[in-house]
């Protein structure tokens, strides 16, 4: 059987992709994952209109509508500010309180940080300029509008290069290669163990991620020197919730 599979990311470059002969495992996998595709985490987007450009820059906030589908039309909800930025007088900043309101209920926004306490929305699924985002139940699709930053998973890995981990979404053996069942004698790797991203493919509408795991975070070199790489390998890119099985510290070190 002919399929395709495209590289996303390798080293610190997007590459091609190619065709290769597959077996029927894979036709199983992409069978079995495709049903859960559009609850996948495929990355962050940022909202200046709700949460501004930085930490404490003043801005005029806008409301984001929230469409059922990419289509347009009437609006079922509207992120929105509810209190924006407030400064003390010797310095500093707090309160920026931002809600979905949907009619007279209000909920928090699912967010992750993609820079050092800058918020962005989580991304299910995308349409051009339309995003399908995490509610506090269920989701909801927004248009992007110039301002906003889509920022995808191989573009973030890339970003906080050294500063990754494997997370609870994942324990278990690396695989030789993206599609093939776990092997016992594959490296096994642990909840937040340091692990360097190479590459990221998707075979058959999965993604699969190539690390290399660590022994040690790159945050710890002064104390105990370079980490050494302990196990190379292949991993799931989403767990079955379709949360990412690694993810980066916003914040560095």
């Amino acid at each position: 059987m002919i399929g395709t599979e495209t590289r996303l990311m390798s080293g610190n470059r997007l590459v091609s992709g190619r065709a290769f002969q597959s077996g029927a495992l894979l036709t199983l996998l992409a069978i079995a994952s495709s049903a859960h595709a559009q609850d996948r985490v495929i990355g962050l987007l940022s909202l200046p209109e709700v949460f501004g450009s930085g930490v404490c820059a003043t801005f005029e906030p806008e409301p984001v509508a929230l469409h059922p589908s990419p289509k347009g039309g009437t609006p079922t909800a509207f992120i929105r500010v509810d209190r924006n930025w407030s400064f003390a007088p010797h310095g500093g900043c707090e309160g920026l309180k931002v809600s979905v309101h949907e009619g007279a209920q209000r909920h928090e926004l699912p967010t992750l940080e993609f820079d050092y306490e800058m918020p962005g929305a989580i991304v299910l699924e995308q349409r051009d300029r339309w995003f399908k985002v995490r509610l506090a139940s269920g989701s909801g699709w927004l248009e992007a509008s110039p301002a906003d930053r889509f920022m995808p998973l191989s573009e973030l890995f890339e970003e906080f290069v050294g500063v990754t981990a494997i997370t609870k979404s994942f324990n278990g053996r690396l695989v030789a290669a993206p599609g093939r069942p776990a092997e016992a004698s594959g490296p096994l790797v642990s909840t937040l163990q340091p692990a360097r991203v190479i590459e990221i493919r998707n075979v058959f509408g999965q993604s699969w991620v190539h690390v290399e795991v660590l022994n040690h975070s790159i945050c710890s070199a002064a104390e105990h020197g370079p980490p050494d790489v302990v196990g190379t390998g292949w991993m799931p890119l989403h767990a079955a919730d379709g949360e990412p099985t690694i993810w980066f510290s916003s914040r560095g070190c």
